[in-house]
């Protein structure tokens, strides 16, 4: 029997979030990580969308017509109590910088660190909450 031919993944595309406040979260990750707003609703699923009650806003850190989608789902409570995250990697000192300075000026409460002490170590880290509780963890990973 042959061993399964590996699949190679590059990264993950995108990623989706519900959130209880569409305008706050999009004036959150705008200011924070400078994310283009690339789009509102999707026309391939507008009507789907209307049906189930939901919206999404579309985001881009410049890499895809969304890295991030946000989605107002009008029927779902948000419950975070959980370790539930997203990290997001930057390639050099400087950028890592920036975000930490933002997170700062808006008063956002900083964690130093890595999300779970387990995970493989990386030059520095740090993990703020957006306005839904959602964690995301911010490494500096240089280019290998």
């Amino acid at each position: 029997m042959n061993a399964p031919t590996r699949i190679l993944v590059t990264h993950l595309q995108h990623h989706v979030f519900y959130v209880t406040d569409l305008e706050r979260s999009k004036a959150f990750y705008i200011k924070v990580f400078d994310l283009q707003f690339s789009a509102l609703n999707h026309p391939d699923s507008s009507a789907a969308m209307r049906l189930s009650q939901q919206e999404m806003h579309f985001f881009s850190f410049g890499f895809h017509h969304h890295d991030i989608c946000l989605v107002k789902h009008h029927k779902l409570k948000m419950d975070n109590n959980s370790m539930l995250h997203f990290t997001l990697a930057v390639k050099d000192a400087e950028a890592f910088d920036e975000i930490r300075r933002r997170a700062r000026d808006m008063d956002l409460p900083i964690r130093e660190g890595r999300m779970l002490a387990s995970a493989r170590p990386v030059s520095r880290a740090f993990c703020l909450q957006d306005p839904d509780r959602h964690w995301i963890e911010i490494i500096e990973e240089p280019s290998r």
